[in-house]
């Protein structure tokens, strides 16, 4: 029988783990049913490149990468060689060696080249908000699958940033990006609108191929 071979990449002490790997396996699968911890955002459903890994040997016997694989791991700044998408990479006959790659802690200065901008009026809305809130010290913005284009955008507020969130100062705001929502999302801008007594927060998104009426959700 075929073996998948995790290696244990830059963390000391730790040996390689095999296990047993059958024709039409999903590695995803494989790897969560033996307890080997991979990240996965969206549960499978190519949405996120949160289950990204190195296939450094055996590519050629996975399955060919489809246009939707390859495009999201380009939004993801993750198309080095040898990278697949754990959901996405099917077994065939052959065994196959992985990496899962640690992903770096966040800095404001490494997130702020492809974070989010705030207009003045986007970042006095969100510092009045944040004036209400005892203890909201942060901008949490991020997407989700919903609304009548596909996605809709997120806003919460929380003392403390996410252990992986990306966080970038704009405008005296800390804004917090989590990482599966970055590759949808960066490069925006959020501005304030107003259309007579009615206000509302308008996203310029770069990735958006299309948007609904009401600006909430997106397509890209």
């Amino acid at each position: 029988m075929a073996k998948l071979e995790v290696l244990p990449g830059e963390e000391p002490g730790r040996d390689a783990i095999r296990l047993p790997l059958r024709a039409g396996d999903i590695l995803l699968d494989r790897l969560l049913e033996h307890g080997i911890e991979v990240a996965h955002d969206c549960g499978g459903s190519l949405a996120c490149a949160s289950c990204c890994i190195m296939v450094t040997e055996g590519a050629e016997g996975l399955n060919t990468m489809s246009a939707d694989e390859q495009d999201m791991l380009d939004r993801a700044s993750a198309s080095a060689p040898g990278s697949r998408l754990a959901c996405q990479a099917i077994a065939g006959t052959g065994s196959v060696t992985i990496e899962i790659p640690r992903l770096p802690p966040a800095t404001p200065a490494a997130a702020a080249g492809h974070a989010v901008v705030l207009t003045e009026r986007a970042a006095q809305h969100f510092a009045i908000q944040l004036a209400k809130r005892n203890s909201g010290l942060t901008v949490r913005l991020g997407v989700q699958p919903s609304g009548c284009s596909g996605f809709s955008y997120r806003i919460d507020y929380a003392e403390t940033p996410g252990t992986d969130d990306l966080v970038v100062d704009t405008r005296g705001i800390r804004v917090a990006i989590d990482r599966r929502s970055l590759p949808f999302i960066q490069g925006t801008t959020v501005d304030l609108v107003r259309h007579g007594l009615e206000q509302r927060l308008r996203f310029d998104n770069p990735n958006a191929r299309d948007s609904c009426g009401c600006g909430a959700s997106f397509a890209t």
